[in-house]
């Protein structure tokens, strides 16, 4: 808030600067998300669980605070005068017009040297495309067999065989030994994940990490030769580093990280359970649909035999007997009407008996011609020249594949038919005395 007085000055409030300043620093990129190095004085351990103390070096001090949302990670107690490496940002405390420092983490000094190396190893492999989602590769839905990299006596193998077999009781688990911490961990670890790539062990999936620990104990899967080994697994691998503030690189190259073991056999096994009564639920929905299906095919096969020509097809042929003869009739009684009314006409007319003759010949001849092709339409004229109908079963036989020999047929001809027995069946077809 401001107001004008004379000489058209303008008079800022407190809280407006204030607001002004607050506003100013939180959007500098330089005073938020920085690491800064001091040490620890005024320490307080308040009763609502956040840390209270001054950063300070030899020409400074700022106050923080470590909030306990975020304190609870935290695996070692500040004291005062410790040298420390603080994580956080800078922001302004309005009502008493101070800056704070936001704390998000806290190292002890000395590990400033080794958030660098694995800042700048991050960034490497990042520009090399080792962490790209186009290199994760999916984990199988239903693995028959686990390999495991982590400490033989140690809390994490417990916990996934425990997992593990409870929830699929007779998944298969191949346990590589491998150092987790100190010296010779990263070979240790490489080496089993190399070995659990090879064919002959068939391991489905790689859990590779271990439990808890502090920023120094999960080191080695922060190491090159560790991540590239995460990377470079052939199978899918499953990054495992449990109970720690900062994923490792190696969560990064894994194809899934997994926040603890336990949480890493869960996501690699599936419940067995649940997998049966998917497969029963997906069996009773496939027979009912089957059933539906083979009960409505039925119905349409009974439909269709219940057809007046499937119980006798003959009907078919006395149908379009039936349609020829009515329509003989009726181009004979037109062309009947049609000859006496013209005779009517020309009957009037003098002196043309030759026109209508002539007339009446083309007529006739006309006449036959469509009364010779209604006969020769005709089935019956048809069954007369000496073809026949063959039935088996009261169906028509229309080709030798649906007869066979030994079998019993009914031959129709012109007047009546016959049963007969097939005594041969051939492709061949001959006609006339050779025949």
């Amino acid at each position: 808030m401001n107001e004008e007085i004379e000489n058209n000055e303008t008079v800022y409030s407190v809280s407006y600067i204030t607001a002004i300043l607050k506003q100013l620093i939180e959007s500098t990129p330089e005073l938020n998300g920085v690491w800064v190095k001091g040490e620890v004085s005024n320490l307080t351990y308040h009763s609502s669980g956040h840390i209270y103390f001054s950063l300070k070096d030899e020409g400074a001090v700022i106050q923080a605070v470590f909030f306990r949302h975020v304190n609870k990670h935290l695996d070692f107690r500040l004291e005062e005068g410790m040298s420390v490496v603080v994580f956080g940002g800078i922001t302004v405390f309005e009502k008493r017009g101070s800056y704070q420092f936001i704390v998000y983490k806290i190292r002890k000094e000395g590990l400033g040297e080794l958030l660098q190396k694995i800042e700048k190893l991050k960034e490497k492999l990042y520009k090399e495309g080792l962490f790209e989602p186009e290199q994760k590769k999916p984990l199988p839905a239903l693995p028959g067999r686990i390999g495991v990299v982590t400490s033989a006596t140690g809390a994490a193998i417990r916990d996934i065989i425990k997992v593990a077999m409870r929830r699929f009781p007779n998944i298969e688990i191949i346990l590589a030994p491998a150092k987790v911490q100190g010296e010779g961990a990263v070979e240790s670890i490489v080496t089993g994940i190399q070995e659990l790539n090879n064919p002959k062990w068939g391991v489905d999936v790689i859990i590779a990490g271990r439990g808890g620990g502090s920023f120094e104990d999960l080191m080695a899967f922060n190491e090159e030769a560790v991540v590239r080994a995460f990377a470079g697994s052939r199978v899918p691998i499953i990054s495992a580093v449990g109970h720690q503030i900062d994923h490792p690189l190696s969560d990064l190259a894994a194809d899934v990280a997994a926040p603890t073991p336990s949480a890493a056999a869960e996501i690699a096994v599936p419940v067995k359970a649940e997998l049966i009564a998917a497969i029963d639920n997906y069996t009773m929905r496939m027979l009912r649909r089957l059933t539906m299906m083979v009960q409505s095919f039925a119905n349409r096969m009974m439909l269709i035999v219940r057809r007046r020509v499937f119980q006798n097809p003959m009907s078919l042929i006395e149908s379009y007997e039936l349609m020829l003869d009515d329509t003989e009739n009726r181009l004979q009684v037109l062309m009947h009407k049609r000859i006496a009314d013209t005779k009517e006409r020309l009957s009037r007319v003098k002196d043309l008996e030759l026109i209508i003759k002539n007339r009446l010949q083309n007529y006739r001849h006309i006449f036959m011609m469509n009364a010779s092709k209604l006969e020769h339409l005709s089935p019956v004229s048809v069954l007369r020249r000496g073809y026949s109908i063959t039935l088996k079963d009261s169906q028509v036989i229309s080709s030798i594949k649906n007869v066979h020999q030994g079998d019993n047929v009914r031959v129709i001809v012109y007047d009546g038919s016959m049963q007969c027995d097939v005594q041969k069946v051939s492709e061949e077809v001959s006609f006339g005395k050779k025949g």
